[in-house]
Formats: structure tokens, C-alpha cells, sequence
């Protein structure tokens, strides 16, 4: 499959957005994001969108480099990282965070919401995954 790049632009600003939100959300701080719902809600979701997005692009470069399929969006993750020039803990990290993304999206009733703001370090992760898929675009 060859690589869209419309596809991938499409994603990386949808990258954008999310990074933005949750941002604007991690910066009211700790106390605040744990006494307020709609916060942790809208964190939840843009994590799951973040971390989805970033599998998704991750999965369209591994498949357009003919390779065989990940069988993980984490594996995806760390396949696309030599490719793109991503340094092995920028990926490992971002592809710990699809393990969040699993639980976002399937265990939802089970969330620490202390250890999910503890952990929204990945979303740097994120950003860097993101300017790299963009350099990677710019050499094809």
C-alpha cells in the first residue's frame, strides 16, 4: 500500500487538536482535574483520540514500507519509529501509552484518574511522534 500523504496530514491535525485540549486541560493542574467530571471526561476522550491517531499513522507507514502487519498498536508504534527517526524511548514511551488507550477504550469504568493525570507526560511523546511523521512526509 502505497502512503497517502492527504491521510496522514489529516491525522497529524487531528494530533493537533488533541495535544491542544489536553494541554489546556493537564495545565489547570492535578486537584482541579481530579474534582471536576467534565474535565476528566474530555481528557479521556481526546487521550483515547490521541493515542488511536498516533497507532493509525503509525499502522499506515509500517504498511506502506511493505512490511509485515504489527500484531500490537505498541509493536506499530515501535516499527515506525526507524523509520521516521524516532529515537527507541520517544517510541517505547508512546507506545506504552496505547496500553492506556486499551483501557480507555475498554475498561473505562475502571480509571485511576490520579494515575491517568500522573501519566499525561506521553502526549511530549506524542508531539515528537507527530513532527517526525511530518519530517518523514517532507523526504518523499
Amino acid at each position: 500500500m502505497p502512503v497517502d500523504p492527504v491521510v496522514l496530514r489529516r491525522r497529524l491535525h487531528a494530533i493537533e487538536r488533541y495535544l491542544r485540549v489536553l494541554r489546556t486541560l493537564r495545565a489547570r493542574g492535578r486537584e482541579a482535574f481530579l474534582h471536576d467530571d467534565v474535565v476528566q471526561d474530555r481528557v479521556e476522550r481526546n487521550a483515547e483520540l490521541l493515542a488511536q491517531t498516533c497507532a493509525d499513522v503509525a499502522l499506515h507507514i509500517v504498511s506502506a514500507s511493505g512490511s509485515g502487519a504489527p500484531e500490537t498498536y505498541g509493536d506499530a508504534i515501535r516499527r515506525a519509529a526507524p523509520l521516521l527517526d524516532l529515537p527507541a524511548d520517544v517510541a517505547d514511551r508512546l507506545a506504552g501509552a496505547m496500553g492506556l488507550r486499551n483501557i480507555l477504550a475498554h475498561m473505562y469504568l475502571d480509571i485511576d484518574h490520579g494515575r491517568l493525570f500522573d501519566e499525561l507526560g506521553w502526549i511530549d511523546d506524542s508531539e515528537r511522534f507527530a513532527a517526525a511523521v511530518e519530517r518523514w512526509l517532507g523526504r518523499l
